[in-house]
């Protein structure tokens, strides 16, 4: 048992034998489409896209209930003194201060439980792997600023870089880049990621076509780390996972990877991005 308790959302993309191998914890983030809010636990990819290809509007996303945070919380609160709570750029989501007003409610049954909770900076594979390496350390007996420690170190290493088909998506939610509006009206596919730390979205560049999509996400790898050290990479999908394949391999090919997963976007991210394929990576 971790002597510190591991809790995520779950844009955070690992895949499931991840999160039991290391005991992590994961509120679900929802969306809402024709009317009908949905959970990130409970609609699988393929349910969520019929859904989405046949729905008259575009899909919104909804913040994380206190509840959801509490529920986790007073569960852990069994087991260990000490949380820590790793969560999507508090740029992007209003899951960071729900989290934060859940652990005031959670105090008033549980006042010395100890939650501290940490702005990724970022989403997706890059969250991912900040709360891999945190979990990694729970699971060592590490005590909360060194579980806590282990995060911060990790949250300028991770890059994430995404080609998308199209912006309008992304647009809506009011999470684009503004450069994005000048790119949907000429038609060409974007890439966009999170690279600076800034925890915003930022615009990388564009190109036109789907291979050169994959191609041009290849290459960025080499642009934001040492690519001369072995690679951690996570690579994501939405609705054609042999999209995800083939960028697998074309990254794998090109770099030392000492640690590889795949992975689709959860249906909430998906509803925010629509079709797409990305990377997630550090060295």
């Amino acid at each position: 048992m971790s002597r510190v308790g591991i809790v995520t959302d779950s844009t955070n993309c690992l895949p499931g034998e991840v999160l039991q191998e290391y005991d992590i914890h994961v509120v679900p983030v929802g969306f809402t489409i024709e009317g009908n809010t949905y959970w990130d636990t409970e609609i699988s990819s393929d349910q969520f896209w019929k859904l989405f290809k046949e729905a008259r509007e575009l899909p919104t996303t909804n913040a994380v209930p206190p509840g959801a945070f509490t529920a986790i919380f007073n569960e852990l609160a069994k087991t260990t003194d000490s949380i820590v709570c790793i969560l999507v750029s508090k740029a992007l989501s209003a899951t960071n201060s729900v989290a934060i007003q859940a652990i005031e409610m959670v105090k008033q049954e549980h006042p010395d439980l100890k939650i501290e909770v940490v702005d990724s900076k970022t989403s997706a594979g890059a969250l991912g792997f900040i709360v891999m390496e945190a979990a990694k350390a729970a699971k060592a007996g590490k005590s909360l600023e060194e579980v806590v420690r282990a995060a911060e170190e990790m949250i300028p290493r991770v890059k994430f870089v995404c080609g998308m088909n199209t912006m309008k998506y992304l647009i809506k939610s009011g999470r684009a880049p503004k450069s994005a509006y000048i790119g949907e009206f000429l038609q060409i596919k974007p890439i966009i990621g999170m690279v600076s730390g800034t925890g915003l979205v930022e615009s990388l560049g564009r190109v036109n076509g789907t291979k050169k999509n994959m191609i041009k996400l290849t290459e960025m790898v080499n642009d934001y780390i040492d690519t001369s050290k072995p690679i951690h990479l996570m690579v994501h999908y939405t609705d054609d996972i042999k999209a995800g394949e083939e960028l697998r391999e074309y990254a794998t090919s090109q770099y030392n990877c000492t640690e590889v997963h795949m992975t689709p976007y959860s249906p909430v991210m998906a509803s925010a991005t629509g079709p797409v394929v990305a990377l997630s990576f550090y060295s």
